[in-house]
Order: structure tokens, then sequence, then C-alpha cells
């Protein structure tokens, strides 16, 4: 189940993923430079916690930046070299542009900010590509700020074209290069495999909510102990078409499977905003699972009301029934079949109220209608199959109008 903690939780993995997988690479490989450049006393200034900072701002920016938006992406690249460009500028002033080393974190900054960009407007080939060149612009962090190390220490002018007459820097750069291409291979099937997993979690999601229900699925993914069989106080409401056996019996099985479809749907509309544990379907009938008694009455008249139009129109009608009491819920089955389902007398009397109610009529147990504050319109006694004594239920037939409560099926609304 979502929360703030396990938002602030998700966050706080994306910052520090963000920054061990790229937002420190250039920060990192800076303070190195600078330790051989200054000596061990470079840890008592400024610099190197600066350059931490910007590491970490970097990080955090893009762990809140949307993935699908290509300008954000870009800038969210640049946030790393404009902290440590604003902070470095205040203490060192004009002096901090002449330092090659400094503008470098510019230059490697705009362009990962290119092909992470990229990375977002393409798709296919083209953007794994950019994916390759992403890692190669990695592996070539260290030997750009080599370059520039050496430049540095020889007091001579930056050129790469110098830099690579020397064979030992030849071998060095095919190597990081090579390194870059392995590393790029990996990433991107990394990422289709990914992808792959994604699209697999997302389908058997789609087909554990369709079997638990979508509140129950989240919940057992928060804590594993909810599909765990329990005791619990529910309201239990059921549904059933009057007269769908023999309607049923007229009709091609393709247009009783189209029209249950929308039967269901329009049922399952009138659950919205409702404490709802489950919804359960069996051939025509619809079971629903509360937690409280003013949802149980407000989603039943919903029901009853939505329909409707939908009913008539096939000369079909429907009853309901609702109780509240004690039931056993959690999964249920075999090793291979498995669900999760609700058990207990309080089921089964619900079930018996249902069957015994008119097309047209809720009948609400008494405990319902007493917890609820709802006055019936009569008082009926059910005998239920299985009860010593008969069930006292309130019946309430035409549901009042539920104004703008009312759910119209998905005819009417087209």
């Amino acid at each position: 189940m979502f929360s703030p903690a396990n938002s602030s939780d998700a966050i706080g993995r994306r910052i520090a993923r963000n920054f061990f997988s790229h937002c420190s690479h250039v920060p990192l490989v800076l303070i190195i430079l600078e330790y051989l450049l200054s000596g061990s006393g470079y840890f008592f200034q400024a610099d190197a916690y600066v350059l931490l900072l910007a590491g970490v701002g970097h990080a955090c920016v893009a762990a809140r930046v949307p993935a699908h938006r290509a300008d954000a992406v870009f800038l969210s690249n640049l946030v790393g070299a404009g902290i440590y460009t604003t902070v470095e500028f205040l203490l060192e002033g004009k002096a901090f542009f002449g330092q090659w080393h400094h503008l470098a974190y510019w230059v490697f900054s705009i362009m990962f900010a290119c092909v992470q960009a990229a990375q977002v407007r393409l798709v296919g080939w083209p953007r794994d590509a950019m994916v390759m060149a992403e890692n190669v612009l990695r592996s070539a962090i260290p030997l750009g700020m080599y370059a520039v190390f050496e430049a540095q220490i020889k007091a001579q002018p930056l050129s790469f074209f110098n830099f690579l007459q020397d064979p030992a820097h030849d071998f060095l750069a095919i190597i990081l290069i090579m390194l870059g291409v392995l590393l790029g291979l990996s990433d991107v099937n990394l990422r289709r495999s990914m992808a792959m997993v994604d699209a697999l979690t997302s389908r058997l999601k789609q087909f554990s909510e369709w079997s638990m229900g979508r509140g129950i699925l989240e919940r057992a993914i928060a804590d594993d102990r909810t599909l765990l069989l329990q005791r619990v106080n529910r309201y239990v409401l059921f549904l059933d078409i009057r007269g769908f056996t023999a309607w049923s019996e007229l009709q091609l099985p393709e247009r009783v499977a189209q029209f249950l479809g929308s039967f269901y749907e329009v049922a399952e509309l009138a659950t919205d905003q409702a404490a709802v544990v489950k919804v359960k379907y069996t051939a025509d009938e619809v079971m629903v699972v509360l937690a409280d008694g003013e949802s149980a009455f407000r989603v039943a008249r919903r029901m009853l009301e939505s329909t409707r139009p939908l009913l008539a129109a096939q000369g079909l009608s429907v009853g309901a029934g609702l109780h509240a009491g004690p039931v056993v819920e959690g999964v249920l089955g075999s090793a291979s079949v498995r669900a999760y389902d609700f058990i207990g007398d309080t089921v089964n009397t619900a079930k018996r109220l249902c069957d015994a109610a008119g097309g047209g009529e809720l009948m609400a147990s008494q405990v319902v209608c007493e917890a609820a504050n709802e006055a019936p319109s009569a008082w009926r006694f059910v005998t239920a199959k299985g009860k010593r004594q008969p069930v006292q239920a309130g019946v309430f037939k035409n549901p009042p109008d539920t104004g703008n409560d009312q759910v119209h099926s998905p005819q009417e609304q087209g």
C-alpha cells in the first residue's frame, strides 16, 4: 500500500542509484585529479566537498525528473556542473574559469545531457546507439581528465592531438573505448531484458488484479501476511439476476457472454469510492465484500438502480441480499489452483437473503439495518437453508434516487 514513508524510501533509493550509476563519475574523477595536483592538503579545502555536493544535487534532481521528458532530462544533467560552477566562482572568482578541468565538467555534462535526452526521444536501434554512446563517454572520463592532468603538470597547452602521439596514450584510449563499447552492449541487453521483465510483470499484475482485486493485491505486495487466513468482520452483498436462466436458453452463448460483460461493468462502476474489499463474479451473480455498512447500502442501491435499465431491456430484473458479520478471508485452494476468497455463515446468509429477494428488492439483515441506521419499508422473516431460526430482514423496494451517485450503463453513457 502506498504511503509517504514508502515514497520517501523509493526517492532515496533512486537518489543513491543515480549518484553511483552516473552523477558521481565526473566529480569523483575531478576530486582525484585535484588531489594529485594539490597534495594531501586538498581535503582541508572546500573544493572536494563542493564536488560531492554537486554530484548529490544532480542525483536528487535526476531522481525527481519525469523520465519521459527529454527537456527535463537534458537540464537535469547540467545541475551538477551548475552547482559546482556557482559555488566555486563565489570562492575563486574569475580564476575558476582558467582551469581546464573545471571546464571539462561542463563539457562532459553537456555531452551526457545530449545522449540521455536523445534516448528519451528515440526508439529501436537509434536509442540503443545512444546508450552505447553514453557508456563510451563514461569510459572516456578518465582519459579526458588524464589529458588535462598531464597538460597541467607539464605546464603545456591542452592538445588531444599531441596527447595521442604517445603510443602509451593510444593504448589507454583504445582500451577505455573498447571497455565503453562492451559496457554499452551489456547495458543495451540489460535494458532489453528489463523491458521484457517489466512487460511480463505488468501482465502478471493485471492477471492478479483480475483474480484477487486491486486493493487486496496492493496490500499483499506491502505485507504478504495479508494473504493468510484471518477472521474479519465484513459486510457481504449479493446481487443476482432474476429470470436469467430462462433468458439465456434463448440466446447464443456469445450474446450471453456479451450481456454479462456489460452487466459486470455497470455493477462494478457502482462500487466506485466505496470501502470495497473485493468484487467477485459468478455467472449472473455478483458478490461484493465491503468494510463498512454505509458503503454497503450505498453500493447496493447504486447497483440496483444502475443495472435496472440494462436488465429491463431484456425483460430481466435483479435482487440483492446484504448481511454483516465475521468471515474467514484469505487465500484458499490447492497447490495448483488458489484464490483469495471469503467463507463463513455471514456469506451464506447474505446469499440466502439474495435468493429470497424479489426483482428490484434489497433484503438486508436486521443487524445491518441497525448498524447503518436504515429503516426498511417492511420486515420479513426468511427461512435460510442450514439456519435453525428464520432470519429477520428489512425489505427495501424501489431504492431512492441517489442523485449524483447514479451510474449509467456504457450504452447510456455513449
